[in-house]
């Protein structure tokens, strides 16, 4: 009776929630954890096809997600490459379902075992570990306790998902002819799939529940009901991803400055690349992947997640603020800033016990934000292009692009930036000189108010100068540069930005391979020094 009473219980939880999520907002207030199921989808016979069925079930999978895994990771793309008359998304939908894929991982949540009898470990597991704090302060507050926690746990199986990555186009930097580098690179196409566990499928499983009491009769009944169960699975979405694990070789000057890795280490980090960086692109697209919850406190911004929910340096969030409209009479989500997650993540995977450690955050855009908002997981890109200007004796129409590394290194606001300038100047000896420089370096931002930054760099670069007067139609030198830009946010991904920088020219000028013994300011009179600069940015 226990059981057929919790089983009752899972059914009148499922249907509250279902009624509290048609009556939600656009943005959804409430986050539960998702499952995965990930494959991978081999093309036999391709390119380091059978590298990656090796590497592949060893990859880490993410904490952020219940793990779905079957006894296998691997299987061959039930369709041939470049065959115009399959539509992938279909294909591999009709072999999961063929499969039984998705039974399989309605079994995995049931635990159900080879004689056809179930449990609810599993679910009531799962369902205490999402619980928050608030929902178990609110639990203790009624008379069944944490066994409403445990209740939750039916909810998540329609949240069960299945990824399939397809690698394709692998080659290492030898076979891309690239030189002076080695690693892999790859394009990964990511699949998402959706178990379709409705009402009328979970009430269609309870009748294949095996109870100690049945008769072996009734037991046969029951498990061919189950054999012939039908699981459907839906198309969600699709991405693809262009992942490199590389590093320059050990005969280079950076190669001689970093630990060098094996071909073979380099190959682990691209599949688990792959892996990594599809679901971080999934998470853009798709609303059940986005975390979302509350602001704890402010000064500093504090919140209840943490690696529990996948959350790493420089991860991108949008804060809200419900605001009662008297059209619609009703409260509605209305944008107030953007937060980044700091190095200072806690471990939070435990169950919560209303006393769940915070995560520190730091302010990029937006209003003063109060405790109590709703925070809202948004994917970027992490990339930054500024257009602008240049004025000084190294000036002209100067460009660059910022990739933030927060998530790969634990700095918060650490950039990798290239740039690059054009100018056309005249000097006492040669008139109309064509000027191009362009270089790379490191960046690190500094909030110093809500919509103010401070941006200090440094990086090397080479410039270039040709003029048909010229001896060789070019001559070029190394330069090192250092500054800082200021950036004022016009909107939470567009700045108005200036700033000042020094180029300092550090070797010869050279024509070709050759060192002509004159420096670059002897050549081009007193060309070095400060330039100002002023521009846009647009942060994607």
């Amino acid at each position: 009776m226990k059981k057929v009473y919790s089983l009752l219980a899972l059914l009148i939880s499922a249907n509250i929630y279902a009624q509290d999520v048609q009556k939600g907002n656009r943005i959804p207030s409430t986050y539960d954890r998702s499952s995965i199921t990930v494959f991978y989808m081999k093309f036999p016979g391709e390119n380091h096809a059978s590298e990656v069925e090796a590497k592949f079930p060893k990859i880490k999978l993410t904490d952020k997600y219940y793990d779905n895994s079957l006894d296998y990771m691997v299987f061959e793309a039930p369709f041939t490459r470049g065959d115009a008359s399959v539509v992938p998304t279909k294909a591999i939908e009709s072999f999961l379902m063929q499969k039984d894929v998705s039974k399989a991982i309605v079994s995995k949540w049931y635990n159900r075992k080879d004689d056809g009898s179930m449990d609810l470990d599993l679910i009531f597991d799962r369902g205490t570990f999402n619980a928050t704090d608030a929902q178990y302060i609110k639990a203790q507050a009624t008379k069944r306790g944490e066994n409403i926690l445990k209740d939750y746990g039916n909810r998540l199986i329609e949240k069960s998902y299945i990824l399939v990555l397809d690698y394709q186009s692998i080659v290492n930097m030898r076979e891309a002819k690239v030189e002076k580098m080695k690693g892999w690179k790859a394009t990964v196409n990511g699949y998402l799939y959706k178990v379709k566990y409705n009402e009328e499928t979970q009430n269609t499983l309870y009748d294949c529940w095996i109870y100690p009491e049945d008769s072996p009769e009734v037991r046969k009944e029951k498990i061919k009901k189950f054999q012939e169960l039908n699981i459907p699975i839906e198309f969600v979405t699709q991405t693809v991803v262009y992942i490199t694990a590389s590093q320059p070789t050990e005969d280079t000057q950076l190669g001689k400055l970093i630990k060098q890795k094996t071909e073979e280490q380099l190959f682990e980090e691209l599949v688990q690349k792959g892996y990594d960086e599809s679901l971080y692109y999934l998470e853009m697209k798709h609303e059940d992947f986005m975390v979302k919850t509350t602001i704890h406190q402010v000064h500093p911004i504090r919140a209840k997640i943490g690696l529990k929910e996948g959350l790493k340096c420089d991860n991108r969030y949008f804060a809200y603020e419900y605001v009662y409209n008297e059209k619609t009479n009703s409260a509605e989500p209305r944008f107030r800033g953007v937060i980044r997650a700091t190095s200072k993540i806690v471990d939070n995977r435990q169950v919560a016990k209303g006393d769940m450690p915070t995560s520190q955050f730091y302010q990029t855009a937006g209003r003063k934000l109060r405790e109590g908002y709703l925070i809202r997981q948004q994917n970027d890109l992490g990339l930054e292009l500024l257009l602008g200007y240049e004025a000084g004796e190294v000036g002209g129409a100067y460009g660059r692009i910022d990739a933030r590394m927060g998530r790969y290194v634990g700095i918060k606001a650490l950039f990798v930036y290239v740039e690059g300038g054009v100018q056309a100047k005249d000097y006492d000896i040669y008139e109309n000189i064509a000027f191009l420089h362009y270089g790379a370096g490191l960046a690190k931002g500094f909030m110093l108010t809500r919509n103010l930054e401070l941006r200090p760099y440094i990086g090397l670069g080479q410039e270039q100068a040709n003029q048909s007067d010229l001896s060789s139609s070019t001559l070029k030198v190394l330069y090192l540069k250092a500054g800082a830009n200021l950036a004022l946010n016009l909107k939470h991904n567009i700045q108005l930005m200036g700033g000042i920088g020094s180029y300092s020219f550090i070797s010869n000028a050279e024509e070709g391979d050759t060192d002509t013994g004159l420096t670059w300011d002897e050549i081009f009179t007193d060309r070095k020094g400060a330039a100002v600069m002023f521009g846009i940015k647009f942060m994607f």
